[in-house]
Parts: C-alpha cells; sequence; structure tokens
C-alpha cells in the first residue's frame, strides 16, 4: 500500500509541475503613456530680480514630476510658465530671523492651447527658501498640466 502510495506520488508531482509551467499568464494590460509639453519659464515682474537658478529649477521640480508620474514630456508641444510676481529673502535673513524676515514667494501664469492657470505658492520659514520653492512650483504646474 505505501509503495503503491509512493509510486502514484512520484508519477504525479512531475505532471503537476509541468501542467503549471505550461499555462498561459495574461499579460498585464499596458496603459497609454501620458504626454505632457515642455516647459518654458518667462519673466514678466516689472523690476524684480529673480535668481538666475529658479527659471532652471522650476523646469526640473516639472521635470521630475512629469518622470515620477510616468510621463513623457514632449518637444513638439510647449507650455509657459510666466513669472508675474516674485520675492526672495536673504539666507541669512532667513537663517536668523526665520518668518520674520518675510516670506519667499512666486506667482506665475501658466498659458498652454488657449487655456490659462495661476500657480503660485510661498515660504515663511527659516529652513526652505527660493529655489525648493521654485521646484515646487514645477510641480504644481504639471499637476495642473497632467
Amino acid at each position: 500500500m505505501k509503495i503503491q502510495r509512493h509510486l502514484s506520488l512520484s508519477l504525479l508531482l512531475p505532471l503537476a509541475f509541468v501542467a503549471g509551467c505550461a499555462t498561459n499568464t495574461p499579460a498585464p494590460a499596458s496603459k497609454p503613456v501620458a504626454q505632457v509639453p515642455t516647459l518654458t519659464v518667462k519673466l514678466d515682474c516689472g523690476s524684480c530680480k529673480v535668481n538666475p537658478k529658479v527659471p532652471s529649477l522650476l523646469v526640473d521640480g516639472y521635470n521630475a514630476a512629469a518622470s515620477q508620474a510616468g510621463a513623457v514630456v514632449v518637444a513638439d508641444k510647449q507650455a509657459t510658465v510666466t513669472i508675474k510676481s516674485y520675492a526672495a529673502r536673504n539666507d541669512a535673513a532667513r537663517f536668523w530671523a526665520g518668518a520674520l524676515a518675510g516670506k519667499d514667494e512666486i506667482q506665475a501664469e501658466v498659458a498652454y492651447q488657449n487655456q490659462k492657470f495661476a500657480v503660485e505658492d510661498y515660504y515663511r520659514n527659516a529652513w526652505q527658501g527660493i529655489e525648493p520653492l521654485a521646484k515646487k512650483i514645477g510641480e504644481m504646474t504639471f499637476e495642473k498640466l497632467k
């Protein structure tokens, strides 16, 4: 009786493994990749003096958010971010006085395919300045354009 059981198990187990390998697993359905426009930055804030790093940091934040979301930035479409208002604190004043030193602020307008919308934010703390704010504005722009 034991020999018959062992014999049947030794025959059935390899068949079960082979049958498991022969089954087809369905391929997951792939979603179409989202495409978002390339971002350009313009300045229209009067006599404000914008940190030269801010436009590229804004685009970097936009591109990073697009990449993280799995979207592709395409060159044949273009959106424009126009900085309308800009205020940046001195790094030393921000460090020593924190919120009492004022705020870092960017107010911008995004134009894409005959649509316009505002994107704005500010930081009023001692540890974040205009550079992280510029990246955040880029991320916010992606969220509205996606």
